[in-house]
């Protein structure tokens, strides 16, 4: 089934209640997904410290280096710093978890800001809370292309967990902590929330 959400007139002749559950949860995925913009932009911004932090460099020599670098290439720099500077176990491991997170949280934050459906919220009969998400009309190969049924509360869940991720990386850069010790710069830490879906099963068709 499907909705135009921007032309109600356009919906099949199906019970009422469906269209309204499907109308409150478009409200909340438009309203999470602009959330997890924010909460991404923030990830994006403590990497790029962190980046800096562990190259050694200052906020001129950063900016001129490091402009322009997204958060998994910045990921797989300061790897590489780690790697080659032979640093700390414990800090090494404690990147490594982290990053593992973020690394899953840019996968399905790419898969929706690139192929979301704007135009249209499709979603199954039985289960008007989630909608469809599928790269199938942009994969370049049909037997790769993906398809999710996902609702706000999964971006709920990243945005919580991209907050998470920049609490725990905040101890990197604190020169009194060495030897290193996992922390938070918030206090507890909390358990990750997002858990990547699994995709569907069976033929996928492209829509053009």
């Amino acid at each position: 089934m499907f909705r135009n959400p921007t032309n109600t007139a356009l919906r099949p002749t199906m019970p009422e209640p469906i269209f309204t559950r499907a109308d409150e949860e478009h409200e909340k995925f438009v309203s999470s997904l602009g959330q997890l913009m924010l909460a991404w932009a923030d990830v994006e911004a403590v990497l790029f410290k962190l980046l800096k932090h562990y190259a050694g460099v200052n906020d001129d020599v950063g900016r001129a280096l490091f402009s322009g670098t997204r958060a998994r290439a910045a990921m797989t720099f300061i790897e590489a710093i780690a790697e080659n500077t032979q640093m700390e176990e414990l800090r090494q491991r404690d990147l490594k978890e982290t990053f593992a997170q973020i690394k899953s949280l840019n996968t399905m934050r790419d898969l929706l800001v690139h192929n979301i459906n704007g135009a249209e919220q499709r979603f199954r009969a039985d289960d008007p809370g989630r909608r469809e998400l599928t790269d199938a009309p942009r994969a370049s190969r049909k037997k790769n292309a993906k398809k999710f049924y996902i609702g706000s509360s999964m971006i709920d869940a990243m945005c919580a967990d991209c907050t998470e991720a920049c609490w725990r990386l905040h101890p990197h850069w604190d020169l009194q902590n060495s030897p290193f010790k996992p922390g938070h710069g918030n206090g507890i830490r909390s358990e990750w929330q997002f858990k990547s879906p699994n995709p569907i099963k069976g033929s996928i068709r492209g829509r053009s």
